[in-house]
């Protein structure tokens, strides 16, 4: 069969464990640290160039006042409201209460996370005498390198996978959560093939503390026979994590650093405005290879309306950074 030959998810999501505790690290942690660290370099070196308008002695106090309250708790409450509490209810809360905390798990949506960004970057601005829009638009140009690795720890966690593609489609690959999405007689199948393929083992197999699932990922990830039995019950799908780094992340800044460092004495509002029309636009494409994670209406994704909002967002900055066009042109012909 073609679909077996499709390639099987099998990347570990933890770079190392911590011998005698149930910590680890992981490559989803590591991704956010370093668009942290990257993003926070070129805004060090935007500002040096006197083309950011916080000076480098504040910068890393700024930085760290958006990683914290507009990255990691915008981007978990993103999640929270606009897709966990959707599912779970509050009915869901109240039974893992600590599901918000465990954010080394996954669960951070990006809208949640730049509407929070931009949340804070108002305040600071009016906390500090800039106008939202000076310091918004670095932000808006760093913020593509945090989406990049976001994306490419979604593809190793083996999340957020793409919709259901054919066989023969060269970019096809099978993602093992897809487990969950199969119907309860397709899952018991699936379990015993791998279990025969494992040697009848699996239970003595599983590790202290180690869920049904994660046993079953880590079979498929050391012993190909176990991977290659819980493939024929995958379907073949699009790699749409990668398509959102490319999209989302890696294009975006590079077309917004190149025209930063091109264009000097660009209008305050023009980053943050093209981020939002960008970002819009290869989400809602990229939400046509990714697998639904919340209800659709008439054809249209949750990620698809909420980057309808983050567009309508970018329309002030345009007319504010037009605006400002018109007016240093006008002054420059007098």
């Amino acid at each position: 069969m073609p679909a077996l030959a499709t390639y099987i998810h099998h990347l570990n999501p933890i770079i190392f464990d911590i011998p005698g505790t149930p910590l680890a690290f992981r490559w989803y942690g590591l991704a956010y640290v370093g668009g942290f660290i990257l993003g926070y370099m070129v805004l060090n070196m935007l500002s040096r160039k006197q083309l950011y308008c916080i000076t480098p002695q504040k910068l890393g106090d700024f930085v760290t006042l958006i990683c914290i309250a507009g990255v990691l708790i915008g981007g978990r409450l993103g999640e929270f409201f606009f897709y966990w509490l959707p599912e779970h209810g509050w009915s869901g809360l109240c039974a893992d209460p600590t599901w918000v905390f465990r954010v080394w798990e996954g669960g951070m949506a990006s809208h949640g996370g730049i509407l929070c960004v931009i949340l804070t970057c108002m305040w600071y601005a009016w906390r500090n005498k800039f106008t939202t829009a000076q310091v918004l638009d670095g932000v808006a140009i760093a913020c593509p390198i945090g989406l990049f690795f976001g994306r490419v720890a979604n593809f190793i966690n083996g999340e957020l996978y793409g919709r259901i593609t054919s066989a023969t489609n060269p970019l096809a690959m099978k993602f093992p959560q897809e487990i969950f999405e199969l119907t309860p007689p397709q899952q018991i199948q699936a379990i015993v093939a791998v279990e025969h393929a494992a040697g009848n083992r699996f239970n003595s197999l599983a590790l202290p503390n180690e869920s049904f699932f994660d046993t079953l990922t880590r079979l498929c990830r050391e012993n190909d026979a176990a991977r290659e039995a819980l493939g024929q019950y995958l379907n073949p799908r699009y790699p749409s994590q990668l398509f959102e780094a490319f999209g989302e992340g890696l294009l975006i800044f590079i077309v917004l650093i190149s025209i930063r460092l091109l264009w000097k004495k660009a209008p305050a509002g023009l980053f943050s405005a093209l981020f939002a029309f960008l970002y819009a636009t290869a989400r809602i494409i990229c939400e046509c290879f990714k697998q639904p994670d919340a209800a659709v209406w008439h054809g249209i994704t949750q990620g698809q309306l909420l980057s309808i909002l983050i567009a309508a967002i970018g329309v002030p900055f345009l007319c504010l950074a037009i605006s400002q066009y018109k007016k240093e042109k006008k002054s420059t012909n007098l």
